[in-house]
């Protein structure tokens, strides 16, 4: 077996190799100022979409139970509902993100990809495609996840003990189908072969989805984070797609 053979079929090699992608995400978004001008409009406005759940859900709470609470305990009530919806909303944030602000995350993509083509973009990247398009993909691949989340639910119910790993291996994938979504999304490919591409470079893509996973669990940088996992995404496909890495 030479070396490059090798290389392919050590899974913790590629496992490490995901992770270091995720990290030439941050280290081009902090390297290139476009990127960063393009990030600012996707996370502002998904930010404002959830405070703006979170206030919706509290305060129409409250207008339902206005008449069994009065005066403060109204009030509590409607502080605790609000900060339990913005803690719902953050599990939502990534796929109202991959809806709503698809075509935003595309073009940071493309932008992407440009920069570390130093070149012409391949035609399907040049945006023909649509923001319909864009959200139309969005749409499917929360479905799928949707999908998955509910298989995990009743595979943790069935088997409590392995509830925890069920729930972290979900956890894992979902970020991974998030954020590589989008550059395949962009490139045109159908969903069934984006499932196709991950399925045959797991350890890869599994170290990737981690490292997506442990930088959501810092507060507040969480969100500057998150265009860091398209451009890392991003530049894991082009790898992939130029060298199989199994």
């Amino acid at each position: 077996m030479n070396g490059i053979e090798l290389e392919r079929s050590n899974p913790v090699r590629n496992f490490v190799r995901g992770v270091s992608f995720y990290v030439s995400g941050v280290k081009m978004l902090l390297r290139h100022p476009s990127l960063l001008a393009i990030s600012l409009v996707p996370i502002v406005a998904t930010v404002m979409l959830l405070i703006g759940l979170a206030t919706a859900a509290a305060w129409g709470i409250g207008e339902l139970t206005s008449g069994l609470l009065d005066g403060p305990w109204r009030r509590l009530a409607q502080v605790i509902i609000l900060i339990l919806a913005l803690m719902a909303g953050w599990f939502l944030y990534l796929p109202l993100a991959r809806i709503l602000l698809a075509p935003f995350a595309e073009s940071l993509s493309r932008r992407a990809t440009r920069i570390c083509n130093g070149g012409p973009v391949i035609a399907t990247e040049s945006g023909e495609h649509g923001w319909l398009h864009a959200v139309r993909e969005g749409v499917k691949l929360v479905a799928l996840q949707v999908l998955m989340g509910l298989a995990a639910m009743a595979l943790g119910v069935a088997f409590p003990p392995a509830a925890i790993p069920i729930g972290l291996a979900m956890a894992i994938a979902t970020a991974s189908l998030d954020f590589i979504d989008v550059p395949l999304s962009v490139r045109g490919w159908s969903l069934r072969q984006k499932l196709a591409l991950i399925g045959d470079n797991k350890a890869l893509t599994a170290g990737f989805g981690a490292a997506s996973c442990a930088s959501l669990l810092i507060p507040g940088i969480n969100i500057l984070l998150l265009p860091a996992g398209i451009i890392g995404a991003t530049i894991m496909s082009r790898t992939i797609t130029n060298e199989e890495i199994r």
